[in-house]
């Protein structure tokens, strides 16, 4: 799925974990001008860049910016037997802002991916001046009948069978069919997938979540964004989670769409220059 802002971006590749032997990706983007702040973004399980292109694009002009790409990704180059932990996730994430050395940034992260970045904080080893959580999960959230299918999974099964019918499924029962640019993005993730990867991470990940005593543990400036009409990422969730982690704060931005562009980018000027 194509982007409109790597074009713009330089793509590093960062060592992560014990093997010496895994690389994820990172897009960089520093502006000509005066630099306003750095910001790390850390997009969805199984998403790409390309859905946050109106917030980038916005935000390029007097912003750094970084753009992680998680393991279960095309993008990164693994070893022969790679963990897909969520603890390795969040490891990584550390370990490239680590290597990064950035001290003083904001972070956006989104759906599992915001899971992560919570699990890490927990942990410790991440701190974010602010994070902006968009729409977090605390656990891979797939309907309960769709795991026999994961456990039998292969790419012919993916493209033949399960692919069609998850894309039917979003568009007719959890997308609202208005926002055709919403499923558009969607499609896309299924189309870039990594089958062999996805399924590993489902399968190591599916009795886990994080927990409440973890959620108790989080520290620093959280803000968590909703978007009642998305069902995709359920605002509850995100609500609840808000309540647990001690001084944060809740804004709905009612869309997906919303949460991903302008709306987004108006909010985060708003709070960063109170």
């Amino acid at each position: 799925m194509s982007s409109e802002f790597e074009p713009f971006a330089t793509q590093l590749y960062v060592q992560v974990g014990d093997t010496g032997k895994d690389l994820l990706r990172v897009h960089y983007y520093e502006p000509e001008g005066e630099i306003k702040d750095t910001l790390v973004l850390l997009p969805g399980f199984g998403s790409l860049p390309s859905a946050w292109d109106k917030l980038l694009l916005a935000m390029m002009k007097d912003y750094r910016i970084y753009v992680i790409e998680t393991r279960e990704k095309h993008t990164a180059q693994l070893g022969k037997r790679p963990d897909f932990s969520p603890e390795r996730f969040a490891r990584d994430i550390a370990e490239i802002v680590d290597y990064l050395m950035l001290e003083d940034y904001l972070m956006i992260a989104s759906s599992y991916g915001a899971g992560f970045t919570l699990l890490a904080m927990s942990m410790g080893i991440l701190k974010p001046r602010t994070v902006y959580m968009v729409g977090p999960v605390l656990r891979i959230e797939v309907p309960s009948y769709t795991w026999p299918f994961v456990y039998i999974m292969n790419r012919p099964l993916w493209y033949l069978f399960v692919r069609p019918v998850a894309k039917f499924i979003l568009k007719y029962i959890y997308l609202d069919r208005s926002q055709k640019e919403q499923a558009k993005k969607y499609f896309g993730y299924f189309d870039a997938y990594n089958v062999k990867r996805v399924k590993k991470t489902m399968l190591t990940q599916k009795k886990f979540k994080i927990s409440e005593e973890q959620l108790a543990k989080v520290k620093g400036n959280c803000i968590f964004i909703g978007a009642e009409k998305d069902k995709a990422h359920a605002a509850d969730i995100t609500i609840n989670i808000h309540k647990i982690v001690k001084n944060s704060k809740y804004f709905d931005l009612e869309t997906n769409i919303a949460a991903h562009s302008q709306p987004l980018v108006d909010l985060i000027n708003k709070l960063e220059n109170e």
